[in-house]
């Protein structure tokens, strides 16, 4: 079973940094956003692997390291990702496809 990178793709490009045409104030406030939408929608075995994830770490060495199978581990990410998605479409940051 191949894994997928998971990445801040499933958030708007701005949250790489601020771009030129952005001013920092936006970046920080998407961050904020990100940050408590992590606190406030994930489980906190789904936060542990996002943060895990987003830090870099592979699949097998998350599951490693929480005692538990890799599927598992992707699970969880899939659905935070979706978690995550779900609470920021409703920020001004996030666009829609209107």
């Amino acid at each position: 079973m191949k894994h997928r990178i998971l990445s801040y793709d499933l958030l708007p490009q701005e949250l790489n940094g601020p771009g030129p045409d952005q001013p920092d104030y936006r970046y920080a406030a998407m961050r904020r956003a990100l940050r408590l939408a992590m606190q406030r929608e994930l489980t906190q075995r789904q936060r542990e692997c996002m943060e895990k994830r987003l830090a870099g770490e592979q699949v097998k060495e998350i599951a490693a390291e929480l005692g538990v199978a890799p599927p598992t581990v992707s699970k969880h990410l899939q659905r935070g990702a979706r978690r995550l998605r779900h609470a920021l479409q409703y920020s001004c940051f996030v666009p829609t496809d209107s």
